[in-house]
């Protein structure tokens, strides 16, 4: 019992320093079964629900009306809850979103139960630039515990440099979000390189991340469609300057435009995790998705 307590204790410090200094993408825990699955390498690929995390240029990549979340408690600890919900859609060929990053830290000392939660609210926009790529951006608004407070600004780009190859790079917390008097999240960039291969069935997927000119963690993904309606995905993450890795694995099934997709991120020192997200796409009732093309006249091929 006193190695639980101590455990979550240290884990409750931990998270709480990693918010701190993680330039304010909420947690390097990342969202979304899908991406989490392949290691995070998510920043050039960023085409469904959890866009705005990774990159907000993918947003009006995906065309479509969408809804859902995810959920996991860290390390399989219940005190330790992560929560992400979102909505986006395309209007008059911009991508829109909305969506809520919950993070909770919940513990007991002395017969009292104390949470504490940290909590970001973002609006999103997204424009495709031509056949180049895309360009994105968030206004989000972050909230500590103790009453901290601040409004950030993310912005992202993704770059298609063939039907193979794209890069993308997005810049976090670009002018410093304040959260107190004094106290600051500076900027986080992060950058993507992926390819399709054998009809887009097949996504390899790399990533870095920088805490200015830090090199942060290294993330690689791989993501194989067996079938149109099931898809295996795997990841390894390198963090401390490649000294240390870890493994996900994970699986995605799609049926009638419900995206169900699980994730297990294999991480003995915080402790292995398993994450659940899910997807609804309501397609052209709500003005998402793609537009048919106007039947030719009669008489015209």
């Amino acid at each position: 019992m006193k190695k639980a307590i101590v455990l979550t204790l240290a884990l409750i410090m931990a998270v709480s320093a990693i918010v701190l200094a993680d330039a304010g993408n909420t947690l390097r825990a990342g969202v979304g079964a899908r991406a989490l699955a392949m290691g995070g390498a998510f920043v050039s690929v960023a085409d469904d629900l959890t866009a705005s995390y990774w990159n907000p240029a993918g947003i009006s990549r995906v065309q479509d009306t969408r809804i859902g979340g995810m959920s996991t408690n860290l390390g399989g600890i219940g005190g330790i809850t992560h929560q992400y919900a979102a909505g986006i859609t395309d209007i008059s060929g911009f991508g829109v979103g909305l969506s809520y990053d919950r993070y909770s830290l919940k513990y007991e000392a002395k017969d009292t139960t104390t949470t504490s939660t940290y909590a970001v609210f973002i609006g999103s926009v997204s424009a495709n630039i031509g056949e180049m790529g895309s360009v994105g951006a968030n206004a989000k608004y972050v909230t500590f515990p103790a009453g901290k407070s601040g409004f950030g600004l993310d912005l992202g780009a993704i770059f298609d440099f063939s039907d193979i190859f794209t890069l993308g790079v997005v810049a976090f917390d670009l002018l410093g979000t304040q959260i107190g008097e004094g106290e600051a999240l500076a900027a986080r960039y992060a950058a993507g390189l992926s390819m399709k291969l054998a009809d887009d069935k097949l996504i390899l997927a790399t990533d870095v991340d920088f805490a200015g000119f830090k090199l942060g963690d290294a993330h690689v993904g791989i993501e194989f469609k067996v079938i149109d309606e099931l898809a295996l995905r795997g990841g390894l993450v390198m963090t401390d300057n490649f000294q240390d890795y870890y493994f996900t694995v994970g699986a995605g099934v799609n049926v009638a435009g419900l995206y169900v997709d699980a994730a297990y991120v294999i991480n003995e020192p915080v402790g292995n995790t398993l994450v659940l997200s899910a997807e609804f796409s309501l397609g052209g009732l709500l003005g998402g998705g793609e537009e048919e093309p106007a039947p030719a006249p009669v008489g015209e091929e």
